[in-house]
């Protein structure tokens, strides 16, 4: 080198990254806890406050909430053949019933196998007895479900019973919409 030169430039002072630097370096940069927002958890669970999709599983608490609706309610006379006609027996109510949070909003999820047993008797002594099966019970079939109903015999009552159950099909509709109702307040 030549002495006109002088000794080499230094083209910078320390050590350069390529790190963004904080504007405010004066600032506190301590920890602060967060505080968690107050949410009006109307649906979902703790984790699911926005109530995006969740599914409870309601199945032990649904079948023993429809046997309960079934025997309490399927009870009425029929006056067209003079007969009394009860549920005494829930024989099947198998299946599986979820509660379904989505998009905010509570439904209920089912498909249930159902079915029980009857009994009818007239003042003049006749009775009769049978069963009553819901065929596609499930929630995706709206009130479109089917109401089988047999009888154990042929008797004249019997046949009867079985009329006066057809005729109260409504009557079972409105049970299992308040066993749903309920389904839903849970």
């Amino acid at each position: 080198m030549s002495d006109d030169e002088g000794s080499p430039k230094k083209l910078h002072d320390g050590y350069h990254g390529w790190f963004k630097s904080v504007a405010r370096t004066g600032q506190d940069f301590t920890p602060q806890p967060i505080k968690a927002p107050v949410v009006d958890n109307t649906v979902g669970s703790a984790w699911n406050a926005g109530g995006t999709w969740e599914e409870i599983d309601k199945s032990e608490w649904a079948r023993a909430a429809l046997t309960r609706h079934i025997l309490d309610g399927f009870k009425f006379d029929d006056a067209k053949y003079g007969l009394h006609i009860t549920a005494t027996d829930v024989v099947t109510c198998s299946g599986e019933t979820k509660l379904v949070f989505s998009r905010g909003k509570k439904r209920c999820g089912y498909e249930l196998d159902v079915k029980f047993a009857w009994d009818c008797s007239a003042e003049d002594g006749r009775s009769a007895s049978g069963h009553v099966k819901l065929h596609d019970f499930e929630d995706t079939n709206g009130e479109d479900y089917e109401v089988h109903v047999t009888s154990n015999g042929a008797s004249d009552a019997a046949k009867q019973g079985v009329d006066a159950i057809k005729r109260w099909e409504s009557g079972l509709r409105q049970i299992l919409q308040a066993w749903k109702k309920e389904l839903l307040e849970q």
